[in-house]
């Protein structure tokens, strides 16, 4: 995934409303946080996670079989992309990552879509129903509205 700018590290001063806006998303990725089956990881704890080799994760970013996340400067996987039993990536990932390549969407984006309540859903946090049989076509058609 492309990594997203980062005004504050190149030294720019941020505008209220562009430092509100990160403020937002900050809170929104923290929210992911906040519970073990939703939070963002580098990427030697998606490794661990996954019970991989520690390039496992970028490796599999390359090969479009995982989601990263890039946010101030790091590079973070979301941990509800891996089944918690079979540690493998969910199926929907493959083509999730088509669907954001299409829309042209960032692994960020889908982030913060996905802690956010959603009302395809049922107006739970999509993270929180990744094992949903049908999360693909709901977070599509969420994703189409964005």
């Amino acid at each position: 995934m492309e990594s997203e700018p980062n005004a504050a590290s190149a030294g720019a001063t941020l505008s209220p409303a562009l430092a509100a806006a990160r403020e937002a998303s900050q809170e929104l990725l923290d929210r992911l946080d906040e519970d073990p089956r939703t939070r963002l990881l580098l990427e030697a704890e998606m490794a661990e996670y996954a019970q991989r080799e520690a390039a496992w994760p970028s490796e599999s970013v390359r090969k479009h079989r995982l989601i990263a996340v890039r946010h101030e400067g790091k590079t973070f996987y979301p941990a509800f992309q891996i089944d918690p039993v079979r540690r493998e990536p969910r199926e929907w990932v493959p083509a999730m990552i088509g669907l954001l390549k299409e829309a042209e969407l960032t692994g960020r984006s889908f982030a913060m879509w996905a802690a956010n309540s959603c009302p395809r859903f049922g107006g739970a946090i999509p993270a929180d129903r990744a094992d949903d049989p049908d999360f693909l076509t709901k977070a599509a058609g969420s994703l189409a509205d964005i």
